[in-house]
C-alpha cells in the first residue's frame, strides 16, 4: 500500500514538473539584459533589438527559462549558459575568399613591406583565416602567421577543425578547393600545413588580455564593428591600434565605420580603401 502510495506521488509530482511556465518577456526586463551584454561584451543590439530579443527567447524557452529576469539571474550563476547565449548571438555566416579586393591589397602590400603577423577578429569558424593564407600561398607570399580570435568558443572549435560545407566553398576557385581540400563525407577540409600557420583563441576584443597577443603587421577587422555603437568603436579601433605595428594595415568592413579611426589615416587602392596605422 504504501509502495503504491508512494509511486502515485511520484507520478504526481512528475506530472506537476511538465506543467509548462507562464511566459512573460517584458520589455524592461528586455532592456536591462541588452545593456549587460553591451556592457560586459560591447555588442549593441539596438539596430536588431526585436529579432534579437525573438532569438534570446526562444534560447530561453529551450532552457526552461520564462522571463528575462530569470534569464538574467541564470547566465550570471552559470558561465556555461553565459557562453551558450554569446554563442548564440554571434554565430553568423561567412565564406571563404569573402570581399576579395582586401586580399589583392594585402598581396601587393607584401611586396614592398616585411609581414609576418596578421590578425583577423573576428575569424568566426577560420574562413577568413584560411582565405588569408591560400591567396598569399598562390601569390608565392608565404611566412605569414595568421591568428584569428572571436567571441564565440563553438566558431573557434570549428575554425581549429578547418572543415566546411560545399555552401561555404561556393566562391572559392573550384580548382583551389581540389587542390587544397580533402573531402570527408559532406565536408571539405583543410590540408593540415596551413594549420601550423594559425593560431585560434577565444577572446574579447575589449579584454586587457587581447592586448598581450602581440604584435600585428596588419589586422582584418571585418562586419564585427557593425554590432557597436560609435563610442565602443572608437575603444575596440583603440585596442586594435595599440596591438598594430607602425604603418600597419587596417581592412574593415563597407558597413563598419563612417569615420577615419584615431592614429590612422586613410589608403586607397584600385581594389579598395583600407586604413594605415601611423
Amino acid at each position: 500500500m504504501f509502495s503504491w502510495l508512494k509511486k502515485n506521488r511520484i507520478q504526481q509530482n512528475s506530472e506537476i514538473k511538465r506543467v509548462p511556465k507562464t511566459l512573460r518577456f517584458d520589455d524592461t526586463e528586455a532592456k536591462i539584459l541588452l545593456e549587460d551584454i553591451k556592457k560586459e561584451f560591447g555588442l549593441d543590439y539596438e539596430k536588431q533589438k526585436f529579432t534579437t530579443l525573438r532569438k534570446i527567447e526562444r534560447f530561453a524557452i529551450k532552457n526552461e527559462i520564462a522571463t528575462f529576469e530569470e534569464l538574467e539571474m541564470a547566465i550570471k550563476s552559470s558561465q556555461e549558459l553565459k557562453k551558450q547565449l554569446l554563442n548564440m548571438l554571434t554565430v553568423g555566416e561567412t565564406y571563404f575568399y569573402r570581399e576579395l579586393g582586401h586580399l589583392k591589397t594585402l598581396a601587393k602590400h607584401l611586396q614592398s613591406h616585411n609581414i609576418k603577423n596578421i590578425l583577423c577578429a573576428p575569424s568566426s569558424s577560420g574562413e577568413e583565416v584560411y582565405s588569408i593564407l591560400i591567396y598569399l600561398k598562390e601569390a608565392n607570399r608565404q611566412g605569414v602567421k595568421v591568428t584569428g580570435i572571436d567571441l564565440n568558443s563553438d566558431a573557434i572549435v570549428a575554425a581549429q577543425r578547418g572543415c566546411y560545407s560545399k555552401r561555404s566553398l561556393s566562391t572559392l576557385p573550384a580548382d583551389l578547393r581540389s587542390k587544397y581540400f580533402t573531402k570527408n563525407g559532406e565536408s571539405y577540409c583543410i590540408d593540415a600545413s596551413f594549420k601550423y600557420a594559425t593560431n585560434f583563441y577565444h577572446q574579447n576584443i575589449f579584454d586587457n588580455s587581447f592586448l598581450k597577443l602581440g604584435i600585428f603587421e596588419v589586422v582584418f577587422c571585418r562586419n564585427m564593428l557593425i554590432y557597436f555603437n560609435d563610442a565602443e568603436k572608437r575603444k575596440a579601433l583603440a585596442n586594435i591600434h595599440a596591438i598594430m605595428s607602425k604603418n600597419g594595415i587596417l581592412f574593415t568592413g563597407h558597413a563598419d565605420i563612417s569615420f577615419i579611426p584615431d592614429g590612422f589615416k586613410k589608403g586607397m587602392s584600385v581594389d579598395g580603401t583600407y586604413y594605415i596605422r601611423e
